[in-house]
């Protein structure tokens, strides 16, 4: 799907405040890669309307582009999605990407990636939210 070598960021909790804009990016959404997640593991094909397996795809490289990759360590607790208008493929996706929550509950550190994706016709087709648990927690150094 990508020639780009995955990307870990040592972003720490303390750095992240919530209601933070990482960034806004634009990524396109072909028919080959919609085609690739909507039908049997390792068969090319093709897609007219994006399926669900787009979304972590798309937030996968957003991350990289905004918080320079995904947590060295982190784990992904939860996805939630709300899906909006159907993603027609061939086009592109604008992504804004921010920082929702971030908590510690049982003594473990949590941030709430969210995710805005509005299609090439300016409609929003999801509102996702990824919720990590963080490498590190309150005054903690990032991994080395």
């Amino acid at each position: 799907m990508s020639d780009e070598a995955p990307a870990l960021s040592n972003v720490t909790y303390d750095e992240l405040e919530v209601g933070q804009a990482l960034g806004t990016v634009t990524e396109p959404v072909s028919a080959a890669l919609a085609g690739s997640l909507a039908g049997p593991i390792g068969e090319p094909g093709e897609a007219a309307v994006a399926p669900p397996a787009v979304f972590p795809v798309l937030f996968l490289k957003a991350l990289r582009r905004t918080l320079g990759g995904i947590p060295n360590g982190g784990v992904l607790a939860k996805y939630e999605l709300d899906f909006g208008a159907p993603l027609q493929t061939g086009g592109e996706v604008e992504i804004e990407v921010s920082i929702a929550d971030k908590y510690v509950r049982r003594e473990r550190p949590y941030v709430v990636v969210q995710f805005l994706i509005t299609g090439a016709d300016g409609e929003r087709t999801l509102t996702g939210r990824k919720i990590i648990m963080w490498p590190t927690g309150p005054g903690e150094e990032a991994p080395s």
